[in-house]
Formats: C-alpha cells, sequence, structure tokens
C-alpha cells in the first residue's frame, strides 16, 4: 500500500469536496484528513493567505504506485478545478 499526503489551502468546503474526489478513485483504500494541527510557520513556509483560507492535511491510502500515481494526478486536476493550492509532501 503507497501513502500520498497533502497540504490543501482553501476552505473547509472545498477540502471535503476533495476528500469526496478521492474517494471515488478506484484503488484507494483509505482518504481522510489528519487530525487538525497547528501549522506553524518556518522560514521556508508560504505566508498565510489573507482570505481566510486554511490548511487541511488530507492523507490517502492507494493499493499500489500505479493507484498513487493516479491520485496524484487526480488531486492536481481537482485543485484547478476547486481553485485551492495543493502541495505534495512527505510527512505533516
Amino acid at each position: 500500500m503507497r501513502t500520498v499526503r497533502f497540504r490543501l489551502t482553501g476552505p473547509i468546503a472545498k477540502a471535503d469536496a476533495m476528500i469526496a474526489t478521492m474517494h471515488a478513485i478506484d484503488g484507494v483504500d483509505r482518504v481522510e484528513e489528519v487530525a487538525d494541527q497547528m501549522h506553524e510557520r518556518d522560514d521556508t513556509s508560504p505566508p498565510r493567505p489573507a482570505d481566510g483560507a486554511d490548511f487541511h492535511d488530507i492523507e490517502i491510502h492507494a493499493q499500489s504506485a500505479a493507484h498513487a500515481e493516479a491520485v496524484r494526478g487526480r488531486a492536481e486536476a481537482a485543485a484547478r478545478e476547486l481553485g485551492v493550492a495543493v502541495e505534495f509532501v512527505e510527512d505533516f
């Protein structure tokens, strides 16, 4: 099983829409928003958006590397459709 993690920057409604989109992908076993954490800014972090957008840490378990690639591609496409930003990360 492969794990794909990304941070979505945007309102909760759009994060919920992204999660629903990820659930619909074949080969995905589990999709969840990781428990809300404090996202402290460090020198490499971009500034927090002024429009009230928030960070959402989303973790997806895919059945194979090919399914994980499908998740990444669909997440990027969905982000464009929803007007949000996603950043793929190894760890939160």
